[in-house]
């Protein structure tokens, strides 16, 4: 291969990249500051301290006990998710469980949500589970959304029949902007696609 036909196959590569960057503003800008609502049923299978319990989301109409589940958005207001009780999938989670009444997410991130409109998924970076005095339960949650890379945060409530026999749910989480981070990814593609042109001009000459 020669070093021009090897620089054109890494402007072609430079400018794909650069097509994204440019792209996530768009993506971000449908769901920036909106929040998506959801919700379904699922069961926590317990464990001792130290152990890895297993949050179970119900599949529909399969109910508990499948991998990974669904749940239906619910959110007013905003079709930036999809239309109002569409249904999307939820990824079961793996929880470490910290104390009697304590559980955090196991493990690295998880692509947790996924199926929702234009392609918009959910990445899972932390889900702090507690189960209140009054039995019932909340999680704090944080993660980012994808492609758009915004961050999100929100939580979830469940009743006190979580560990039973499962019982419905309800979650939340808000697309919260970062628009630090994309003009500098922007300003790395043109700086990129610049330096494939100024090469191309030298082979030129």
């Amino acid at each position: 291969m020669t070093i021009r036909a090897l620089g054109l196959g890494l402007g072609a590569a430079v400018a794909f990249s650069a097509v994204a960057v440019l792209e996530a503003p768009v993506q971000a800008a449908t769901i920036e500051g909106k929040t998506l609502d959801f919700g379904g049923a699922a069961k926590l299978v317990d464990t001792s301290v130290g152990g890895i319990a297993t949050l179970d989301f119900a599949e529909s109409p399969a109910g508990l006990g499948t991998p990974g589940g669904t749940v239906n958005n619910v959110s007013l207001g905003t079709a930036a998710f999809g239309g109002f009780n569409s249904i999307f999938s939820i990824s079961d989670l793996q929880l470490e469980k910290t104390s009697d009444t304590t559980w955090v997410l196991s493990g690295g991130p998880v692509v947790w949500l996924s199926g929702l409109a234009n392609g918009i998924g959910f990445t899972l970076e932390a889900f702090d589970l507690t189960q209140n005095p009054s039995s019932s339960f909340e999680a704090l949650i944080s993660g980012f959304f994808t492609p758009s890379g915004l961050a999100g945060s929100g939580s979830l409530t469940a009743q006190g029949g979580f560990k039973l026999n499962g019982t419905s749910f309800s979650a939340d989480i808000t697309a919260i902007p970062t628009p630090a981070l994309l003009p500098g990814l922007v300003g790395l593609g043109f700086a990129a696609l610049r330096k494939r042109k100024q090469e191309d001009a030298e082979q030129e000459a």
